[in-house]
């Protein structure tokens, strides 16, 4: 409703994670480039753990995106499906690296170990990226610990990022072994700063030039949603909506109070 009202080619505020609204804050940047660092130099698996709404699955779909034109990657991204037993997960993963399964749960082991020896001597690295990794069971961790054990003297055959909420590192911190072979990466909601300069970006991605959030209005935002990104996204679209009935092209914080 608001986007000819501003000049906006589209609403620079979705909440769906969009690629191409993933503003590259510090912080983004850097555990975006140690997860990639990780993956190429194949040192090891990686799990990312944040607040719910601050840019997991975006830095997950961006990590994705950089690595599909390496020829020597084959990268696999889902969800952590709502199965019951590592055989089952086992089997779900298998099938999405198109890897015949069996019944047998060692014997699919055995065949996914065959696979990876393979395509380590083709020169390629399969990459196995989990999001909502926090809704995994100690079983199907288990199952992730063992792949672990699929080595050559001095890499893994096997490239693994676990993306989840705050809950997975929890998880992770009660299974010390597997703990202790994993690399940590955390995000943590914006400051102010980070606020304005996440939002004008967006608003630029979205087709806008005169940005129309007030320096006390930005400040109001920051306030109300303590610089979680959905968050921020939300009340900043609400926001504009609120403005466009009031016909107000320059938003002051009892716009954003009032949205």
């Amino acid at each position: 409703m608001y986007q000819e009202f501003f000049g906006l080619a589209e609403p620079p505020f979705k909440v769906i994670p969009d690629a191409r609204f993933l503003w590259n804050s510090p912080q983004h940047r850097e555990v975006k480039a140690k997860i990639l660092h990780k993956i190429r130099t194949k040192g090891g698996p990686v799990y990312l753990f944040a607040d719910v709404g601050t840019g997991k699955t975006s830095i997950a779909k961006r990590v994705k995106e950089e690595l599909a034109d390496d020829t020597t990657k084959t990268v696999v991204f889902v969800f952590a499906p709502n199965l019951k037993t590592s055989n089952a997960f086992l089997r779900f993963v298998m099938e999405q690296f198109e890897v015949k399964t069996d019944k047998n749960y060692a014997r699919s082991l055995q065949l996914f170990e065959n696979y990876l020896v393979e395509q380590f001597k083709s020169g390629v690295s399969p990459v196995l990226l989990v999001d909502e990794a926090q809704n995994m069971t100690l079983d199907m961790l288990k199952l992730i610990h063992h792949l672990f054990n699929f080595t050559t003297p001095s890499e893994f055959l096997i490239q693994i990022v676990l993306f989840g909420q705050n809950e997975l590192r929890e998880k992770i911190r009660r299974y010390k072994s597997l703990e202790s072979r994993m690399w940590p990466a955390q995000l943590s909601p914006f400051g102010l700063e980070e606020t304005e300069q996440m939002m004008a970006f967006r608003w630029q991605v979205a087709g806008g030039s005169e940005f129309p959030f007030s320096k006390d209005a930005i400040a109001e935002v920051f306030r109300l949603t303590g610089g979680n990104p959905r968050a921020i996204c939300k009340l900043a679209d609400a926001t504009l909506l609120q403005a466009f009935v009031g016909q107000r092209r320059l938003i002051d914080p009892d716009t954003v109070s009032a949205a």
